[in-house]
């Protein structure tokens, strides 16, 4: 079946548009006490640009080892500047393998931990190894860093990860397999209308003078909204079962894209998964607020959710919701004892699997908790046993519901060769080309280049990825000249793209066209400075055209961005 390009267009809308937005500084001509109390919440505070205002982290102390990778690290506040160092020592106590890197955003509100993320030219962002661990007021390794091989200054960051973390930023198109570009000014923190929705209409009727009614009906206000609903405002961010397997978008939505209002389910589809050796109710990861809150009594029978105990608009010292939460507890319960601790006994603290160094509130109200709860951890790799979509009742059936579990699997783990194969037999489920990419996607990571080009030739050459991934394909199956004309075309439709110009470049000095190479290999580099497979490769082209001092700065160059390699 061959799709039309307008279904392809149809996939990439735009997640939002700007003229339905205001700035949330708007919001506080009329809601004053709201948006000031709300900026000392964490959500508010979830990313920001580095600043001497918003730094808690200690760099008196900054400096650390870390055994496994036989690397220092170092964080640096500078000249109004957050900078990032790694180095390693040789055997005669000399630093190698050195970088500096500037810090461009903090990630996290600091209330237990916080990483950080730069951005290179082309729009990408990638996250630093390092994070500052607020409760035991000390630097460590990121989480999932913890390790020999970790990814270094490499790990890129997609939009369904910042999505819980940045308001709406301005990007063109937001669909799995649209370009991870960010540009460089976005907002700061998750803002009012996340919660609210797009706020240009509210404002506008305030300002004009309508009717209250007119006004009030302009803007959502998530208390006055069915449960599922209101539920469905929290959940967007809150509710996320395993951090080893992200449920994907609805094939048709954007990453952004998702509106308070509208059922959750229409979005996302969340999936569960079964580890080996840990049952579900073992499992505690540091954003299961509302999974496990979802799997306690005093949910399920429809007693409490996410605003019974607190106010979105509060910090968690001030909020007065919380701070009456024995009440709340009362309303239902008689008093057994004479504490008036009744989240300490039933809510206890406990040590986050996923981020071994912080302790945080399990959400799920337990008569009888397991002891031992904040016993050390170290840092383990999910085996994933089975996957299955959280609500059932909601989740598509039969062969659609198959492909979207088949398309969860093929993000996490993309060298599945069954999910692939399941894929290419059932794509007739969907008229979405978005589970046609992610298996294209699959075969040429599993270098099955004539099955890659058989997918290809079901849809067409579609945008510039397609392109690229055709002409990888045709290189893969012994078409040089077409391969190697797809990989140039691909860089011309879009040159911003520094895979395609490694592509390219690769393509061009695996056969023999070295003096061409190296211009989209050096693009490469120029828009992506940690692309290490472009600095190798560059380094070879060097060397071939007897420019061995330019190959031994290039492959130091990558040594600094990846000692492994």
């Amino acid at each position: 079946m061959r799709l039309s390009l307008l279904i392809f267009a149809i996939v990439l809308a735009p997640a939002l548009h700007a003229s339905d937005y205001v700035a949330d500084s708007a919001c506080a001509s009329c809601h004053e006490a709201k948006y000031a109390s709300y900026q000392g919440v964490g959500m508010a505070q979830s990313m920001r640009r580095p600043r001497a205002d918003v730094l808690i982290e200690d760099f008196r102390n900054a400096r650390f080892f870390h055994k496994a990778s036989r690397s220092w690290f170092e964080m640096v506040w500078k000249d109004g500047r957050l900078l990032f160092r790694r180095w390693q020592i040789d055997g005669g106590g000399r630093r190698i393998n050195e970088i500096e890197q500037q810090v461009d955003w903090v990630v996290g509100s600091g209330h237990r931990s916080r990483v950080y993320l730069y951005r290179t030219p082309s729009g990408g962002l990638f996250q630093l190894p390092v994070a500052w661990y607020s409760q035991e007021r000390a630097w460590g390794m990121a989480p999932g860093y913890d390790r020999a091989d970790h990814d270094g200054l490499t790990r890129s960051v997609r939009r369904e990860c910042l999505f819980c973390h940045d308001a709406y930023p301005d990007v063109a198109a937001d669909t799995h397999w649209s370009p991870q570009r960010f540009p460089a000014a976005m907002p700061e923190g998750t803002g009012c209308q996340r919660c609210h929705g797009p706020g240009a209409k509210h404002v506008d009727a305030a300002a004009a003078g309508e009717a209250y009614a007119a006004v009030r009906a302009a803007i959502i206000n998530p208390a006055r909204l069915p449960p599922a609903l209101r539920d469905a405002v929290c959940f967007q961010c809150h509710l996320q079962p395993a951090v080893a397997m992200i449920g994907p978008r609805r094939f048709e939505r954007g990453d952004f894209s998702f509106r308070p209002g509208e059922a959750l389910s229409d979005y996302m589809l969340h999936v569960d998964i079964d580890e080996p050796g840990r049952p579900r109710e073992q499992r505690f990861e540091i954003n299961h607020h509302a999974y496990r809150l979802r799997q306690s009594l005093c949910y399920i029978k429809g007693g409490i959710t996410c605003s019974t105990c607190h106010d979105p608009h509060q910090p968690l010292k001030k909020d007065p919701r919380l701070a009456n939460i024995v009440a709340t507890c009362l309303g239902c319960h008689k008093r057994h004892t004479a504490s008036n601790d009744c989240v300490r006994c039933h809510m206890p603290s406990r040590r986050a699997q996923d981020v071994v160094h912080v302790v945080m509130t399990d959400h799920k109200i337990q008569r009888r908790p397991p002891a031992n709860l904040t016993a050390p951890l170290a840092e383990h790799e999910s085996t994933i046993d089975r996957v299955e979509f959280l609500d059932r009742a909601t989740a598509p059936e039969g062969t659609l519901g198959a492909v979207y579990k088949a398309v969860a699997i093929l993000r996490a783990t993309p060298l599945d060769p069954d999910a692939a194969d399941f894929l290419s037999k059932h794509l007739d489920a969907t008229p979405s080309i978005v589970p046609r990419l992610d298996l294209i996607a699959a075969q040429l990571q599993q270098r099955r280049f004539a099955a890659a080009l058989a997918s290809i030739g079901a849809i067409g050459v579609t945008d510039p990825r397609v392109r690229s991934w055709r002409g990888t394909a045709l290189m893969g199956t012994g078409s040089t000249a077409e391969g190697i004309a797809d990989l140039r075309a691909a860089t011309e439709a879009d040159p911003e793209v520094p895979e395609f110009q490694l592509n390219y470049g690769e393509a061009l000095h695996r056969t023999g066209h070295d003096p061409e190479a190296l211009p989209p290999l050096t693009r490469a580099i120029d828009l992506r400075p940690n692309l290490v497979a472009a600095l190798l490769l560059r380094a070879e082209v060097f060397a071939a055209l007897g420019r061995e001092a330019d190959a031994v700065a290039d492959r130091r160059r990558a040594l600094a961005i990846d000692p492994k390699k």
